[in-house]
């Protein structure tokens, strides 16, 4: 198989990193399966990412280039944009194809000694050496590689064509999926306290309007979790969700989550708040009832309120134009409905995607408001290691600057045969801890139920 000339050129104009993008002419083998497919050969090194109305699919496997620790800053991460966009050559433009990043940052720079999360904790970002791109009924390729010499330019196109054909020509083996959960919710009435002692704080005179407090429940299995049947499982249960999965060594983060951070397209960014929720009912009257309530309740439009004055806040500052606030209506997912309403507006020119990830995370639906009391108050209460839960997950174009990025709720992270689910909720002035215990309870159910579990839980 011979390079292609253009590759040639390439490196002879001066590049030495490349990011070569072919159409994939045999669509009828889905990303997911490719992911599966990379089970054996990448395990560790994989991600998979679905938007909620699955027009746009990525799946990555292999490592180009990784960043994690203080690498995976903000900061560092568009640092590393800005150097590298003119040092790759891509031989084509295709959205979601060619030299980008995937992966989450933190929640906060809090850390421990011990924690569920092991080189995610601080974030991860990596370059794939493959990556798999499905939007608007097509698939493409992507070869991430490095070549310093014209004979290793050759060396790795032939590598990596053989790599990939290995790939796509892996055998699925048939998968057990009937393991034995154990689930426990971790630490509740300590967890209760701190509600009732962040309300106490709420109801002082004072700027705090909303803490978000997020709880763990622990899940032990007699098989190791794979992210495989954990992801096919959540496809087959969860509606109006993006599904996501990132590997680093042993351990996964994995989640459907119905929320959008922010999508930034060259003219547009696009945002949604998310804010407020009621479980779904067991019949079409009662679902009904049940969101009629959410719609119309004081306590829920107060918190959908505050994050939506937040987001609007931020977003005319990063687009520069006034955006007037639409109505809510109702998002429902399998297990939980709440509180939706999309916010958009024309980014600004040459303002950096990451820079808007950064202002608004976190929404005042994962941290609170205002945002660096709320921030304060979790830092010296919460009793967990957020790592990447609640945190931007997602993907930047390195070349365009465009991209996508979701809030890592509704996951899980998983290592061997335990893993942590987590759930949180918005605390407001109003708020009582049992109905939050139930509220999170609720939450812990897509997680539950993609991993077999939801018949095997138990409280303190």
């Amino acid at each position: 198989m011979s390079i292609p000339k253009e590759l040639e050129q390439a490196y002879e104009n001066g590049y030495r990193q490349f990011s070569w993008i072919k159409e994939i002419n045999e669509t009828s083998v889905s990303l997911r399966t490719y992911f599966e497919k990379g089970q054996k050969r990448f395990k560790g090194a994989r991600f998979y990412w679905q938007t909620a109305d699955k027009d746009f699919t990525l799946a990555g496997f292999g490592k180009e280039k990784e960043l994690t620790y203080d690498q995976a800053s903000f900061e560092q991460v568009d640092a590393f944009i800005l150097g590298e966009q003119d040092k790759i050559y891509q031989n084509l433009s295709v959205t979601g194809a060619g030299a980008l990043l995937f992966g989450g940052f933190a929640f906060d720079s809090k850390q421990s000694g011990k924690n569920d999360w092991g080189r995610m904790e601080q974030g991860l970002f990596y370059l794939p050496t493959f990556l798999l791109t499905e939007a608007k009924e097509k698939q493409y390729l992507t070869m991430n590689f490095t070549a310093q010499s014209r004979d290793t330019l050759q060396q790795k196109w032939l590598e990596l064509a053989d790599q990939f054909a290995k790939l796509a020509s892996t055998e699925i083996l048939e998968k057990k999926d009937h393991a034995q959960i154990k689930a426990e919710e971790i630490a509740v009435s300590e967890w209760m306290a701190v509600v009732d002692d962040t309300v106490a704080k709420l109801k002082e005179a004072g700027p705090l309007e909303k803490v978000v407090l997020a709880r763990r429940m622990e899940v032990k299995s007699d098989q190791v979790f794979q992210a495989d049947i954990i992801l096919k499982n959540l496809q087959k249960q969860q509606t109006n969700t993006y599904f996501f999965v990132l590997e680093s060594d042993e351990q996964t983060f994995i989640g459907a989550t119905p929320e959008r951070l922010l999508k930034a397209s060259k003219k547009m960014f696009s945002t949604a708040s998310i804010a407020g929720s009621v479980s779904r009912g067991t019949t079409q009257i009662e679902d009904e009832s049940l969101g009629n309530y959410l719609l119309n309740d004081m306590k829920n439009k107060q918190e959908h309120k505050i994050v939506v004055d937040r987001i609007v806040k931020e977003l005319e500052a990063m687009t520069g134009t006034t955006i007037q606030a639409q109505t809510p209506h109702l998002l429902k997912n399998r297990d939980i409905q709440h509180l939706y309403l999309p916010i958009e507006g024309e980014r600004k020119k040459d303002y950096r995607f990451l820079t808007g990830i950064q202002q608004l995370h976190p929404t005042p639906a994962l941290g609170g408001e205002p945002k660096e009391l709320a921030l304060m108050w979790l830092k010296e209460h919460e009793q967990l290691d957020r790592g990447l839960y609640g945190a931007p997950i997602g993907w930047v174009a390195i070349k365009e600057d465009i991209g996508e990025f979701a809030v890592g709720i509704r996951s899980a992270v998983f290592s061997g045969k335990r893993g942590y689910l987590y759930a949180g909720c918005g605390i407001v002035k109003d708020s009582q801890a049992e109905q939050e215990r139930i509220e999170t309870k609720i939450k812990f159910q897509p997680m539950l139920r993609g991993i077999g579990g939801e018949r095997h839980d138990k409280s303190e």
